[in-house]
């Protein structure tokens, strides 16, 4: 399937050192565009090695409270609207952050498949698949308003691009509503890419939230502790099997080139 999406992405705060015991809270509201509250919607923080989630009251608004001091990712998602996220956001010992946030109705997507239903199928449709690690999200100035920029280090090149094995790529998350929030640091990926010309590929397929030099959904497989966590929509058989189960099937594939 093809979607396409945009959000309003905050900005991000800076980073101190963490000092251990000491607590602070992060605070804020949650509305559209037009400034209207926005209640119901899940608030989630992850930072320092802890996760604290809670939800928006009726005036849209919101308190995480006893955090540690670290800095946090911070993301709120509510359905029918745009996931938003702020990175970096700092909390000082026994002070409040404020952390307004804003975000926009989610457009209706039109869905089309690519390059079809099965492994082989989308090898041979793919210029490119590779098993990424995801690495520290990155400021990006000209990135398109409502996506979110990772770097990934290649951990193998399945099918090279152009019979290359790249280092590193950059991951582009597009954050519609229902999409899951930004992918955590040494999450693992393989994911089917496409060729957009000059040295720049997509990837095809299905699942909202993950563009490569493009602002285009995904074929991807999502990897956690060495198992597989979630596979493409209308997939099925793959979650909870071990990445080298999936891993050696594509390189049978590759072989039979």
């Amino acid at each position: 399937m093809l979607c396409l999406s945009a959000i309003v992405l905050a900005g991000a705060l800076g980073v101190s050192a963490q000092q251990p015991g000491a607590v602070g809270s992060i605070a804020g509201c949650l509305s559209d565009i037009t400034h209207q509250a926005l209640p119901g919607a899940a608030v989630i923080a992850k930072g320092g090695g802890v996760q604290r989630t809670t939800e928006t009251g009726r005036d849209g608004c919101y308190d995480l409270k006893d955090l540690p001091v670290a800095s946090y990712r911070v993301t709120a998602r509510l359905t029918g609207f745009d996931n938003v996220t702020r990175a970096k956001v700092l909390v000082a010992p026994s002070t409040a952050t404020r952390l307004d946030l804003t975000t926009g109705a989610s457009p209706i997507c039109e869905c089309v498949r690519e390059g079809g239903v099965t492994l082989e199928e989308q090898w041979e449709y793919a210029d490119a698949v590779l098993h990424v690690r995801v690495m520290d999200p990155e400021s990006e100035a000209s990135m398109p308003e409502g996506y979110y920029r990772h770097r990934a280090r290649v951990l193998n090149a399945l099918k090279p691009p152009s019979g290359q094995r790249p280092a590193a790529i950059f991951l582009v998350q597009n954050q519609r509503s229902g999409s899951p929030e930004p992918y955590d640091v040494g999450q693992e990926l393989v994911a089917f890419l496409k060729s957009s010309g000059s040295g720049t590929f997509r990837v095809v397929n299905d699942n909202p939230g993950l563009a490569l030099g493009g602002p285009d959904p995904s074929i991807v497989f999502f990897v956690q502790d060495g198992h597989i966590e979630r596979q493409p929509i209308g997939w099925f058989g793959h979650i909870g099997k071990p990445i080298d189960v999936l891993l050696a099937e594509l390189r049978r594939l590759s072989r039979r080139k």
